[in-house]
């Protein structure tokens, strides 16, 4: 579908999706970074808020615990309690005794500090009779509503010692206002008088937990006991079980929770000596909404810009693209068949000038390459048949030796006929060209038939020696890698020799990191000199190589050690290395190798070959030594 677009089409959507490309990546980078800045400023903040409220609430339990304490230890409480106790009856004792009931007022009053706006100070006998120290009108309820205070009849029933009452209505009906209780019991060792209630108001807490964060206001959840104690409006009470699982404060950073389907950020204190928790919410959309009104005002701006950007670059791509599609008509009529083009641009320093100036010129060797190709097919023509000429006459040679081998038969000699035979072979793996590489048991069999042709020319003074493990038969090389190593042993370590025998061993076997196939000679062996030489050209070819460079006599009918080097080098990439130097033997040893631990190319220790696994035997004293082949493993 898009390859169907023009290309001035394709053009202006490519700009386009850069342009975009581009301001997306900036929204959601920008976006992303200022979200980040406003929610480590909201988490400091609502960890410094949390903190703060936590501790004023703890001053203001504290008070309250401390004022139940000193009333509840005080003696002249004990003492008018323990009296009213014994004659308390159906009324309120303290309506008939106003002399002990301003008593006990006097002792709360130095106790509280005569600090009684929004607060109220109760002391209940074990009878129900109560006495109140506060500044609302006073209106006693009766013993019987008094007996079905819910948090009463628990202290009376379960002898608690102190109890914590959650915010609600004031259930002894002085006031409309919310509010909570501290109550301890007043009692010692020996008796149990009553109860003192230290009752505040709730908007002693909204003082504390209504604050604002950027003007908007925050949700507070108190919990005590994980139960409901205070809630700020509209804060999300459906979520008290999850909040009641949270981490102790201390424990935790603020963090991002969902509560009724809504996103908070929370800070949490706890409050030891009360099993408070305290939840300090603030909802994301609220505080985020500054960086979402900036990011949709960006968005808006930049889509008018965007838009405005894609005009400029239609009216630009338009304009460019107008002489390249007057190229395009130029090329619709170009004549394919004579190769000839009626258009001619004028010099200019535009750029399209330029290119329909290089499309001219470019059509030009187009119509060269055309002659050369037509050159080239006719020597391609030539060269095939040569080459079918080139199959005639090995076939004629084939059939010559064969001729000449009957002849040693009927005359009686079949050396003759084995030479024949031998040479045969020779010429009929030489000719085989349909493939690069062979199995390394066809390149020993190579090998051998030449060793079985050189030995009837040296005769007695010639002895040699074939293994090749069976593991290692199939393995593939680069064809007539083997016969040139071996040939080496006749044209430079025998010649001008002096030896009573000449020996050769050519062995190929597995080692602990891949194989090696070794070719050992007692002869002159190599130089110093010549193996410095030899390392230096192979160093010279690889580079060569590498860079790409012509390597010359790379046929494959060269005898010299650094066209073996170069097809190994070439067909491996460098796995398959080559190596020269003195053998056990005494004379030359080549070492063809692929091993991970060797090196590409090198010099060997004198009496050794440096393999993995060497392949010498010591038992080998060169006494061993025959014209047998000598396969290990071979069928």
């Amino acid at each position: 579908m898009f390859q169907k677009i023009s290309y001035r089409k394709k053009t202006l959507f490519i700009y386009t999706a850069l342009v975009i490309t581009i301001f997306v990546v900036f929204i959601v980078i920008y976006g992303f970074a200022q979200t980040k800045n406003m929610k480590g400023i909201t988490d400091s903040t609502i960890e410094q808020l949390s903190v703060k409220a936590a501790s004023q609430f703890e001053s203001i339990l504290n008070d309250m615990s401390d004022i139940t304490l000193g009333i509840a230890a005080n003696e002249t409480v004990h003492e008018i309690l323990e009296m009213v106790n014994r004659e308390s009856d159906k009324a309120n004792y303290f309506q008939k005794r106003p002399e002990e009931k301003r008593k006990i007022q006097r002792e709360i009053a130095g106790v509280s500090g005569m600090r009684f706006e929004h607060k109220s100070f109760d002391v209940l006998s074990a009878n129900f009779d109560l006495l109140s120290l506060n500044i609302y009108p006073e209106q006693m309820p009766e013993k019987s509503r008094i007996r079905e205070i819910h948090w009463i009849k628990y202290m009376m029933e379960n002898r608690q010692s102190k109890l914590i009452v959650p915010v609600g209505r004031d259930e002894y009906g002085r006031t409309q206002n919310e509010v909570f209780s501290f109550v301890r019991v007043i009692q010692d060792e020996f008796e149990r008088y009553g109860l003192v209630d230290v009752q505040y108001e709730k908007k002693l807490l909204d003082d504390i937990f209504k604050v604002k964060l950027q003007e908007n206001e925050m949700q507070v959840i108190v919990l005590h006991n994980n139960e409901l104690f205070y809630a700020t409006e509209d804060a999300p009470l459906q979520g008290l079980e999850s909040l009641s699982r949270e981490k102790r404060a201390g424990e935790g950073q603020p963090g991002d929770i969902s509560l009724d389907n809504t996103a908070y950020t929370m800070s949490s204190q706890f409050l030891n000596n009360y099993e408070m928790k305290i939840f300090m919410l603030a909802r994301t959309s609220e505080y985020m909404k500054p960086v979402y009104d900036t990011v949709r005002t960006i968005v808006v701006l930049g889509m008018i810009v965007l838009c405005f950007i894609i005009f400029i670059v239609y009216i630009i791509s338009y304009n460019l693209n107008k002489p390249i599609r007057e190229l395009r008509n130029y090329i619709d009529h170009m004549d394919y068949l004579s190769l000839s083009l009626d258009f001619k641009a004028d010099s200019s320093n535009d750029e399209i000038k330029l290119l329909a100036n290089a499309f001219e010129k470019m059509f030009e060797g187009i119509k060269r390459s055309r002659d050369e190709l037509i050159e080239a097919h006719t020597r391609e023509i030539k060269a095939n048949y040569d080459v079918l000429q080139a199959q005639i006459n090995p076939h004629f040679i084939h059939n010559i030796l064969s001729v000449i081998g009957m002849i040693g038969y009927e005359k009686n000699a079949p050396e003759i006929m084995d030479m024949c035979a031998a040479l045969t072979r020779m010429l009929q793996y030489t000719t085989q060209t349909g493939q690069d590489t062979v199995a390394v048991c066809l390149e020993f069999e190579h090998a051998k038939t030449y060793l079985q042709l050189m030995k009837y020319r040296y005769l007695d003074i010639l002895e040699y020696q074939i293994e090749l493990d069976e593991e290692m038969e199939q393995v593939e090389i680069p064809k007539f890698v083997l016969q040139p190593v071996v040939e080496n042993c006749f044209q430079h370590s025998f010649v001008n020799l002096d030896k009573p025998v000449y020996r050769i061993r050519v062995k190929g076997a597995i080692t602990m990191n891949g194989w090696e196939i070794s070719v050992d000679d007692n002869g002159a062996g190599f130089t110093a000199e010549s193996v410095q030489e030899l390392n230096r050209q192979f160093q010279e070819i690889e580079e060569r190589i590498k860079s790409g460079n012509k390597i010359p006599d790379m046929q494959i009918g060269g005898l010299a050690l650094n066209n073996t080097y170069a097809r190994l080098f070439i067909y491996s990439g460098g796995e398959i290395t080559l190596r020269v130097g003195s053998g056990f033997m005494g004379g030359s040893c080549v070492v063809i190798a692929k091993s991970v631990k060797a090196p590409r190319f090198g010099s060997l220790p004198a009496g050794r070959n440096v393999t993995d696994s060497s392949l010498y035997n010591p038992k080998d004293d060169g006494e061993n030594y025959t014209d047998d082949e000598s396969y290990s493993g071979r069928r």
